[in-house]
């Protein structure tokens, strides 16, 4: 039997734990009733979840902790289609983590996160395992990485297509000196701003266009309620929402969902329009799990959707 090969997701795994209002906050500096919860994420972590949730093999390359809440994060990852041979995982350490809130509709209010082993993911680690990141079928990261480690990824001679998800308006950042050397990204409307350090107010279009031009193949814009903007090789299509969920739990993971949903999906034969909508339909089903990824994303596969 041939030996699958893998998609290697490198970047963040962490401890979530986030707070949701039960109610409209009148004031702020006060206590309000809700409910907070622990789970395992980190955009990386979530990604490759997913991913082999749905069916495909997974190289995860990301910082362990050693404590309470690593128990979590590591009972998460025990899939078969997963492995963790090349995560750096030091004793005593503890795990890193993100800390949010959310309002009644589960719509972030604020976060802090605390991420001190991805620092730890540098060239002079993932040299070690040039080999295995050369050899994947395709490399996700994720910009929580060192800004040398994204351009170490970006310049690997006869790598795998490379696509980032751009986490945050100050972490995309590090894309600048190498966004022409990638070959994907999935970002926001703010953070694709921040990126080509350009009004927010460019229309979905003309972003998209500019990252392009910048070198970009493939960009996932994600526009919040007004769906995805797809942009692959200079043609762009716009994907409204599908319907949402009536309750949300939260809408932690979706984005993450949402990525792995596409590239799940493309990279096993589908068109660019069967992909993005299986991608929403991996974002739709995360908004009803309190956790980062929805234990059930696997049967969206048995559905008869013309996506494989």
């Amino acid at each position: 039997m041939d030996r699958v090969v893998p998609i290697t997701v490198i970047g963040g795994a962490n401890i979530d734990i986030s707070a949701k209002y039960y109610s409209a906050v009148a004031a702020a500096g006060d206590s309000n009733q809700g409910q907070i919860s622990t789970s395992a994420g980190g955009v990386a972590r979530n990604i490759a979840e997913n991913l082999a949730r749905l069916g495909s093999a997974v190289q995860l390359i990301t910082g362990l902790g050693d404590d309470g809440f690593s128990v979590s994060v590591r009972a998460s990852l025990k899939l078969p289609l997963l492995d963790l041979s090349a995560c750096y995982a030091p004793p005593n350490t503890p795990s890193d983590s993100y800390l949010s809130l959310y309002d009644m509709k589960g719509e972030l209010v604020s976060a802090v996160n605390q991420m001190r082993l991805v620092n730890k993911l540098t060239p002079s680690y993932l040299q070690r395992f040039e080999k295995l990141i050369t050899g994947a079928a395709l490399i996700i990261a994720d910009c929580n990485l060192p800004s040398d480690t994204i351009l170490w990824l970006a310049c690997l001679p006869n790598r795998p297509t490379l696509f980032f998800d751009g986490v945050s308006t100050e972490k995309i950042t590090r894309l600048k000196p190498c966004l022409d050397q990638i070959d994907g990204l999935k970002c926001n409307r703010l953070e694709a701003a921040a990126l080509l350090n350009c009004s927010v107010r460019a229309t979905p279009d003309q972003l998209v266009a500019n990252l392009y031009q910048r070198g970009v193949n493939i960009v996932l814009l994600s526009l919040g309620s007004e769906g995805v903007q797809l942009g692959r090789a200079g043609q762009q299509l716009h994907f409204p929402l599908l319907e949402p969920p009536q309750t949300i739990a939260s809408v932690a993971g979706a984005g993450d969902a949402l990525l792995a949903g596409f590239l799940h999906s493309h990279f096993n034969g589908a068109s660019d329009e069967a992909a993005m909508d299986f991608g929403l339909r991996a974002a739709q089903l995360s908004l009803t799990c309190t956790d980062a990824v929805h234990p059930g994303i696997a049967s969206l596969c048995k559905e008869k959707t013309g996506a494989f």
